[in-house]
């Protein structure tokens, strides 16, 4: 046996498994480098066309940023607080939005925070040294290495696969192919990019990093009490970057 290459493999085993732990320390997934087809030819306009798109590995948070870990960060004077009491978050109707006052059991330090807006969201962000994922990067790692339309594969959500109704706490559900739980439901997600319908048409096609400009900043994965539609992982949806919803929060990537 070649000693010298037994040791080296032995060596490379150990640095492997530091990294594993220490990303699983972190709460981080390793998103694996590939390509995939972006966008639907089934869903909206905005989803057109499906191009084929390359991306570099990153490290995505595992589950949303919790209301505990948010909290800690207002707490070291690194983040603002979410507006959960100051009549600064919205809620949807069915005819409009309306201000509201968090309730009780919307709150609780495993659940995702909510009510934060996109500021807020990059901030949190930045004081982890990390930062919100590209549009780009947020589909790729909620397909999980597969062609389906939610995280779990291609049957409609359902109260067994994600959270519809209420809030849950974060990671109640079964993971995706790349160990992210909450892909789907849950919250929406905040990403880093601007939002422009046709964007799809002239972005770059490996690791595109969304429009130079815009008002609005794309939200992804659907929210407690969306519908099957709007969980969809290739819908796209925007809010103001200064808007705060019942139903929107975050994770990030480095």
């Amino acid at each position: 046996m070649d000693m010298t290459r037994t040791a080296a493999i032995i060596v490379t085993i150990i640095a492997a498994l530091a990294a594993g732990a220490i990303y699983a320390q972190d709460g981080l997934s390793r998103v694996p480098a590939g390509t995939f087809s972006r966008g639907s030819n089934d869903g909206k306009e905005d989803e057109r066309p499906v191009r084929s798109v390359q991306m570099s590995s990153f490290a995505m948070m595992a589950r949303e940023v919790t209301e505990g870990q948010y909290r800690r960060c207002v707490d070291a004077g690194k983040c603002t607080p979410a507006r959960y009491d100051d009549g600064g978050c919205m809620a949807w109707t069915g005819r409009g939005f309306q201000r509201v006052t968090v309730p009780a059991h919307l709150r609780g330090d495993g659940l995702p925070v909510v009510c934060v807006t996109w500021q807020q969201a990059r901030a949190y962000c930045a004081s982890q040294g990390m930062r919100l994922p590209t549009e780009a990067q947020w589909e790729y790692a909620a397909l999980g290495g597969k062609a389906v339309r939610y995280s779990w594969g291609d049957a409609r959500p359902d109260a067994s696969r994600c959270a519809m109704g209420t809030i849950k706490q974060a990671g109640s559900f079964a993971p995706n192919g790349y160990g992210l739980y909450d892909m789907t439901g849950n919250v929406w997600e905040w990403t880093a990019d601007f939002y422009v319908a046709d964007f799809y048409e002239t972005s770059e096609q490996a690791d595109p990093k969304g429009p130079g400009a815009g008002y609005y900043r794309v939200i992804r994965g659907g929210g407690w009490y969306s519908g099957p539609s709007e969980m969809r992982i290739q819908n796209r949806h925007w809010f103001a970057p200064a808007f705060a919803e019942v139903s929107v929060g975050f994770r990030c990537v480095k």
